[in-house]
């Protein structure tokens, strides 16, 4: 990875770490040395003229104090650019520098001193040079700055005294020097690839990072436009579900009415995958909030085995329920989902033979829920594969009576959503069996039954087309629901705001052909202009969610709102926008939202429903998702 100029490149960084190993070790390493030349000083005193020995300590001491005043000058600038390259060349040179101070001096007056000092010499610069190449080993160079000018002096004076004794000297202490230097220079070699490994580790997690970042941007570009094609797709495909509403009112020939049925299921098809990806863009959002609760699971299956029998037997397959006594923790709507999507899936596979539904008692904390089936089976390589979106077996000609590819995908992240493990066993040519792990209730109480009741229930309800398209799909207050196959009082207002000229019209046309009247606009400000002189009050708002000048439909709905002074009006927006972030932003608001194209049936119930709760004074309030 190339650095950018604001971050140290892999080198810098080495250097840095030797110059602070430098630094942290040079005042000890100087204070031995200046510890050494005292007692040094103090014991030639006894065969050395003292003029020389003065001469020689003021010297050391005086190369110390500079270099001691060199190492303080760095620890306050090294901040600063060509600090550590000064001050190193300043550590060379007064390696040099001190090296010499020992070794010349050293070297002259072994000719002159009995052994026994010729000896203390030599144990003298031992010990010092192995206290150099200790505190200098991460600088190769500022080892042999102060080892070469300290020894070869006095290694060559010994020889130069031919004896048996100076020539052993010379030998083992050469020998001793060679080993350390040896030594140290494995150690400079293991640190410094330790450090290059290490920085080398951290430009690859940095790439690793960078590549993660640019992923996710990729990612969430592509989800952008995705979002951006499906709302311009969306629109004339809305309109055209519309017209074609009006259109069925109309008398036609038989094969006017032919022509007609097929234009609709091509458009509910393509309304289905519209649904699909918004299902996906949905869980992805995170504006499903699962309502865990405890309930009877043999209830929940029983309803399944009750609207899949007909289509098992029509495929000449046998659907087997096993009954379950078991008592589960779970969100009762989305666990449906999951297993009417499984069981689905079994059934659209199977060609011949069963599709059994148990469950399995997984110790006392889980109960794991179970679907075989006697289907061809799936490929090990495969097993993965069948969960994303839109990766289908056996389908290469992608025929949509084979389902859309989406099912598994939701089935993944709803399971992941509730926390409940999610596998499957398969062999080919055998079947395959998926499982689901859900947490076991240990009591069921009263209450834990009657809310499993309205839960199964609210499942049911959320099987409608329309409520599968929903953000959070509102449910009308009670006199609604006691009047759930009544119809409004004809003739109420309903505003309608869409910038699309072919929608409004069409939309407008179909509420008036319901019986009510409609007045539309293409914004809030054009609409506040002709409902001026309207009197009373609208039965419903209905609006777009991307409105002109960048306006949305919440802040359209809110100023129609301040304008009649009442926010319980009802609303509901009908938007071809299937961001995630449109999504959370109308669940927050506790805005039914409808997503194009929207089947009429579907448009006209959730339109009754809302003037039933406004007849009855009742503000739609939050349920759960479908």
């Amino acid at each position: 990875m190339t650095p950018s100029p604001s971050s140290p490149s892999e080198s810098e960084r080495i250097f840095e770490v030797q110059l602070s190993v430098l630094l942290r070790s040079f005042p000890f390493a100087l204070a031995g040395s200046v510890i050494s030349a005292c007692v040094v000083a103090y014991v030639m005193l006894a065969v050395v003229p003292r003029t020389q020995v003065a001469a020689w300590i003021s010297a050391t001491l005086l190369v110390a104090a500079f270099r001691f005043g060199a190492m303080l000058y760095y620890a306050r600038t090294r901040s600063r650019p060509g600090a550590g390259e000064r001050w190193l060349r300043q550590m060379v040179f007064g390696n040099i520098a001190s090296g010499v101070l020992w070794g010349l001096p050293f070297a002259y007056w072994t000719f002159f001193v009995p052994l026994e000092y010729q000896l203390f010499f030599l144990v003298i610069l031992l010990g010092l040079g192995t206290g150099a190449t200790y505190s200098n080993y991460m600088v190769l160079p500022a080892v042999y700055a102060f080892v070469v000018p300290t020894f070869a002096p006095t290694f060559i004076a010994l020889a130069a005294q031919p004896s048996a004794v100076n020539l052993a000297l010379v030998s083992s202490g050469a020998a001793y020097l060679v080993a350390t230097v040896a030594f140290i220079h494995r150690m400079n070699r293991t640190h410094l690839n330790a450090l290059r490994l290490g920085y080398e580790n951290l430009a690859l997690l940095q790439q690793v990072r960078l590549e993660k970042e640019a992923a996710e941007r990729s990612d969430l570009e592509k989800s952008r436009f995705l979002a951006a094609a499906s709302h311009d797709l969306r629109q004339p495909v809305h309109a055209m579900s519309l017209f074609l509403g009006l259109l069925a009112n109309e008398r036609l020939s038989s094969h006017g009415r032919y022509l007609l049925d097929n234009i609709t299921k091509a458009s509910a098809a393509m309304g289905h995958l519209f649904d699909a990806l918004l299902n996906i863009s949905r869980l992805d959002a995170g504006v499903i909030h699962p309502r865990i609760q405890g309930f009877s699971l043999d209830r929940l299956l029983d309803q399944i085995r009750t609207e899949y029998t007909p289509q098992a037997r029509q495929k000449g397959l046998v659907l087997k329920v096993r009954p379950c006594a078991a008592f589960v923790r779970s969100d009762p709507m989305l666990l449906e989902r999951i297993l009417r999507n499984l069981v689905s899936n079994a059934i659209a596979h199977t060609p011949y033979g069963r599709v059994l539904i148990g469950c399995r008692r997984r110790g006392g904390d889980a109960v794991r829920i179970e679907v075989w089936d006697t289907g061809p089976g799936i490929p090990q390589h495969e097993h993965e594969r069948i969960f994303w979106e839109f990766h289908q077996l056996r389908n290469p000609e992608r025929d949509r009576g084979k389902g859309l590819g989406l099912g598994l995908a939701i089935v993944r992240r709803t399971a992941a959503l509730l926390g409940h493990p999610l596998s499957l066993h398969s062999a080919e040519g055998r079947g395959t069996v998926f499982m689901l792990s859900v947490d076991a209730q240990q009591q069921a109480s009263a209450s834990d039954i009657t809310g499993a009741e309205g839960g199964v229930t609210a499942a049911t309800q959320a099987r409608a087309p329309v409520v599968a398209t929903q953000a959070r799909a509102p449910v009308v207050a009670t006199q609604a629901h006691a009047h759930a196959h009544a119809k409004p009082a004809t003739g109420q207002l309903i505003l309608v705001i869409d910038d699309d000229a072919q929608n409004r019209e069409g939309l407008r046309l179909l509420l008036e052909s319901w019986g009510h009247r409609v007045i539309s606009a293409a914004g809030p400000d054009e609409l506040v202009e002709q409902i001026a002189e309207v009197p009373g009050k609208p039965g419903l708002i209905v609006s777009d969610y991307r409105l002109r000048d960048h306006e949305t439909g919440i802040e359209a709905i809110d100023r129609l709102h301040e304008e009649y002074n009442d926010s319980a009006i009802p609303a509901l927006l009908v938007s071809g926008d299937t961001d995630p972030a449109r999504l959370i932003e109308a669940a927050a608001r506790s805005i039914p939202i409808l997503h194009k194209p929207v089947e009429v049936d579907a448009l006209r119930e959730w339109v009754d429903r809302l003037l039933l709760a406004a007849d009855g004074n009742a503000r739609p309030r939050e349920a759960e998702p479908g």
